[in-house]
């Protein structure tokens, strides 16, 4: 595996950044990280990357094959994330309002005011849209076509990632490291398991697992009927964040120094086999990389940096 160059040549006064990722070439973006950490400031729709600049109150299209900025989209608020489904771009802002893009021409078709506690991040699965409750301790779930919010479903103490398939969903919980089984044809939830972990907080569905991470959290292959741990794979101090694409888990870590802050700053990129737990680091950075979004798809791994302004693709 290599880290391979997002784009032909190196935008002005980005390549000393790249070189954080030994043989990696990035792209500038938005440095808007601010306080508090986003997780999901990327999507990816076709040869597009949407990022959410939060603290610029906008969402950046950026073209994947030069890494030429297309389109800004101003937002009424900080914003905090960023997805992609149902053939749109949707975007949250910090003070609960979700955002429906046309994906084209990167207008707004829709605003859609959630009345949130704290909004959080945004899943697509299940038909639907779903957004984080953070401090209100519920997942709210939106009807794509109408804007309509289906139902309010309490799930545990801080809900901060969604995994789905087939009729079920399942939250994770960072706070009380509860997670939640959502039956997605009644809108019901129930109590699946504690997971051990300071704060289990990022997970992804594969292979009829789920696969668990997060500060102070090893890589967890759980249950995903009754939320037993079936796995333990030892992938260093903790995981920022997972991400899967075909049988490959790929895992940003965290050093046990930063683990104890729970800042986004990775060790290393490791990519883990499912079918074996085999590990393999994949890339460790020579210098401060954060890990804001991260998405995997046809063998390629994007990561956002909205610290340092700067995006990686790694193949």
């Amino acid at each position: 595996m290599a880290i391979a160059a997002l784009a032909v040549a190196t935008v002005a006064g980005a390549a000393g950044d790249a070189g954080r990722l030994p043989g990696a070439r990035g792209v500038r973006v938005c440095a808007a990280a601010g306080p508090y950490w986003p997780t999901m400031t990327l999507a990816l729709n076709g040869r597009t990357a949407w990022i959410a600049c939060k603290e610029q109150s906008r969402v950046i299209r950026v073209n994947a094959a030069n890494g030429r900025t297309l389109r800004s989209v101003r937002l009424r608020a900080p914003a905090i994330a960023v997805a992609s489904g149902f053939g749109s771009i949707w975007a949250l802002d910090s003070s609960g309002t979700l955002y429906r893009l046309n994906a084209s021409s990167a207008k707004v078709a829709r605003t859609i005011r959630l009345s949130l506690a704290a909004a959080y991040n945004i899943w697509i699965g299940g038909g639907s849209v779903w957004v984080a409750d953070d401090q209100g301790a519920r997942v709210v779930r939106v009807s794509p076509r109408t804007g309509i919010v289906v139902a309010r479903i309490v799930v545990g103490d801080g809900p901060s990632d969604m995994a789905f398939s087939g009729a079920a969903g399942w939250v994770i919980n960072h706070r009380d490291g509860e997670l939640t089984r959502i039956d997605l044809g009644t809108n019901g939830s129930r109590r699946l398991a504690t997971i051990d972990g300071d704060a289990p907080e990022r997970m992804v569905w594969l292979r009829g697992s789920l696969w668990i991470t997060g500060r102070g959290t090893d890589l967890l292959q759980v249950s995903a009927d009754t939320g037993a741990i079936q796995r333990t794979i030892e992938i260093g101090a903790s995981g920022i964040d997972v991400a899967a694409d075909g049988d490959a888990l790929w895992i940003p870590t965290r050093s046990a120094a930063v683990d104890v802050r729970g800042f986004p700053t990775m060790d290393a990129l490791k990519h883990v086999a499912a079918s074996s737990g085999a590990i393999t680091t994949v890339a460790r950075p020579t210098g401060r990389v954060d890990v804001h979004g991260l998405v995997a798809a046809n063998g390629r791994v994007w990561i956002t940096d909205n610290t340092n302004g700067i995006l990686y693709r790694v193949s």
